[in-house]
Parts: C-alpha cells; sequence; structure tokens
C-alpha cells in the first residue's frame, strides 16, 4: 500500500472544501430543513400550549440560523473560498441568492415577532426589536417570511441538483 497519492485522488482532495465549512454547510441544511419542517407544523396545529412551544423552537432555531449564516459568510470572506463558485455558470448566482434568502428569511420572521411582541425564546431568552409594535405590518411580514421560506426550498432543491450534477459530471470525468 502506497503513501503517495495519485494525481487524480489530489485533484478530489483540493477541490472538496475544508472541513469547517463543510460542517457549517451542513448544519445550515439541518437548520433549514427544521425550520420549514416546523414553519408548516405550526400553521397546521394553529392555537395552543403545542403550537405555542413550537413557536418558541422555531423563533430559537431561526435565531440559531441567522448567527450561523453570519459566522458563513464571515468564514468564507475570511478564508476566501469563492474558488468553488466558479465551476458553473449559475453556481455563483444561485449560491448568492441563497445567502440572501438565508439572511432575509430570518430577518423578516423577526420583524414579524417583534411586530407582535412575541420576542421571547427557549431558556428565557429573548430577541431585541427590531420592528415596532406600534408601526403594525406584523402579519405582512411574517406572510412574507413564509412565503420567502417557501423560495428558499426552491433555490435549495436547484442548489441541490447542481450539486449531484457536479458530483456525476465530476465522476464522469475521473472515469
Amino acid at each position: 500500500m502506497s503513501m503517495a497519492m495519485s494525481e487524480q485522488e489530489a485533484g478530489a482532495a483540493s477541490s472538496s472544501p475544508p472541513a469547517i465549512a463543510q460542517v457549517l454547510h451542513w448544519l445550515t441544511a439541518a437548520l433549514v430543513l427544521t425550520l420549514f419542517g416546523s414553519g408548516v407544523m405550526m400553521k397546521q396545529i394553529g392555537e395552543g400550549p403545542a403550537a405555542d412551544a413550537l413557536y418558541l423552537c422555531h423563533k430559537t432555531t431561526g435565531a440559531l440560523l441567522l448567527g450561523l449564516v453570519l459566522i458563513r459568510i464571515a468564514y468564507r470572506l475570511f478564508a476566501q473560498l469563492t474558488a468553488r463558485w466558479r465551476k458553473g455558470v449559475a453556481s455563483r448566482p444561485v449560491h448568492a441568492l441563497l445567502y440572501l434568502v438565508l439572511l432575509v428569511v430570518p430577518l423578516l420572521g423577526w420583524a414579524g415577532a417583534s411586530g407582535f411582541g412575541a420576542r421571547q425564546l427557549l431558556f428565557g431568552l429573548s430577541l431585541p426589536a427590531i420592528w415596532p409594535e406600534e408601526m403594525g405590518h406584523a402579519d405582512l411580514l411574517l406572510t412574507s417570511h413564509a412565503w420567502l421560506a417557501f423560495g428558499l426550498i426552491a433555490l435549495v432543491v436547484i442548489h441541490i441538483g447542481m450539486a449531484l450534477g457536479d458530483y456525476l459530471t465530476r465522476d464522469a470525468k475521473a472515469g
């Protein structure tokens, strides 16, 4: 068994993102899916103690997602990880749009929760207000939050399709 890497293996190794980027990516994916599922369930349940608990979990997870996305953006800028976006024509705009929507969706939810005065999170934490209650429009903010979340899922599906296409193309070129 040789310790030397073939050129093909070295090329494949250099094209994969660093481990920290992969961890941040998959944590983001898990949080997005959790938030989407809990958001849909909240609307189906309606009102009551179960819905209240789900709302608290959803808002707390949304705050975590917003923080994680900010960390990902800072890491991406610091580590200068833009080279992976240059592979396909649509890759850069899809990634940029994903990051934008990953920022806007939680901010709309936060503004809507602020507008309703419902800023409580789990563990006795509370979000600062970013939208005054007396200003109104909380329903519009939360409706926009929901519709944009569906748009985010559509972008995720496109992202997955592009990743699969990249994987299959790379696999075909290697073989």
